[in-house]
């Protein structure tokens, strides 16, 4: 496996500084790019590419600084975190409700019967924007615990990388969700 850090010249940890992380691709990529004459490499470029995509986000970093730390901590598949159970509750109740008007909606043939759902209709749009408000608040929170907690990384250190994973793989999954479900409410 490539180790993305080690190709951009950033050191394993949870958290990098992204205009750091921005400017050591820039700086790579001058050397890189295929459209260089006489240095340029099409398939190391990419993997430049790849390494920056991976870094520049900290979901995406703390899965690939496990990946070459512990991988066996990528292997379990586990529950959401305790701190984010209230939400997980707010969000899973949500999609309830959420179906169960769609289910509603899609039954009805009259546009006066569907008119009369306009309400409860709105109530879940309301809902979906204060989850969604939620969602980017823990991570942001989350982002910064990382940030707050941040150092070289050591084998002790897998535990906490993978718990922060955890957070990360949650919120992001339930914000792609809420993005999908608003793209449903607002047609």
């Amino acid at each position: 496996m490539p180790d993305y850090f080690a190709l951009l010249g950033q050191e394993r940890r949870p958290w990098l500084d992204p205009d750091s992380v921005k400017e050591a691709f820039h700086r790579r990529s001058a050397e890189l790019h295929p459209d260089v004459s006489g240095t340029g490499d099409a398939a190391k470029f990419a993997e430049l590419n790849t390494a920056y995509t991976t870094l520049r986000e900290v979901p995406t970093r703390l899965r690939h600084l496990l990946e070459l730390t512990a991988p066996e901590c990528l292997a379990v598949n586990a529950p959401p975190p305790a701190e984010l159970g209230d939400l997980f509750m707010r969000f899973g109740g949500w999609q309830q409700r959420a179906g169960k008007l769609a289910a509603k909606q899609s039954a009805i043939m009259s546009p006066l019967a569907l008119a009369l759902l306009a309400g409860e209709e709105s109530l879940v749009r309301r809902d979906l924007e204060a989850i969604e408000t939620a969602i980017e608040g823990a991570i942001h929170t989350a982002q910064d615990q990382v940030r707050a907690k941040d150092h070289a990384v050591t084998g002790a250190d897998a535990a906490e990388i993978a718990a922060a994973y955890t957070t990360f793989a949650y919120l992001t999954r339930w914000q792609h969700q809420a993005r999908e479900a608003r793209l449903h409410w607002e047609r």
